[in-house]
């Protein structure tokens, strides 16, 4: 009878972490097209040695949609549009659109090979919303692209990116 128990409770256990691994997997609708990212993968030799790319498309996702830890790209950009208004909103869209294509293709490679980390990510979030704060929104967008561009291009690394390179923070 315990085994029956134990085996019923290790079947429930996986089914729920199928369950929330299937969630995960839902294509995000407002992000770059999948066939980008597949084609991104795909076009960098060193990410396909050090993971698989149905895990890469995971991390994507998970970029997008966020998760319990943090709000994803998703959230953030509706976060930001809901302080501006049309017509600059809309292009504000767009500029973070691209952005977050560009940032999430090499956020989602396996740690040993990506250009940029949660800690990049996390300084431009942070970064974003004192510019909004600021009314320099415009500066700062030309700014982070600017910097993900020369990261991309090797110009720049991930270390290079703190808060203080965009604002001056205030309370340290």
């Amino acid at each position: 009878m315990k085994n029956k128990n134990l085996f019923l409770i290790i079947i429930l256990c996986c089914l729920s972490g199928c369950s929330l691994i299937s969630i995960d997997l839902q294509w995000p609708e407002p992000a770059y097209p999948k066939e980008y990212f597949i084609a991104a993968f795909r076009a960098d030799e060193a990410a396909g040695q050090y993971q698989t790319e149905d895990d890469y498309l995971l991390w994507i996702t998970r970029f997008y949609n966020g998760s319990s830890l943090a709000p994803g790209w998703l959230n953030l950009t509706r976060e930001v549009l809901e302080r501006l208004e049309e017509p600059y909103s809309l292009e504000v869209s767009e500029r973070l659109y691209f952005l977050g294509g560009i940032i999430a293709s090499e956020w989602a490679k396996d740690n040993d090979v990506r250009l940029l980390d949660t800690r990049n990510a996390s300084v431009w979030r942070d970064a974003l919303i004192e510019a909004l704060d600021r009314g320099d929104l415009d500066d700062y967008m030309d700014r982070v692209e600017n910097d993900v561009a020369s990261i991309m291009a090797g110009e720049l690394t991930g270390e290079d990116i703190f808060f203080e390179r965009y604002y001056i923070d205030e309370f340290d």
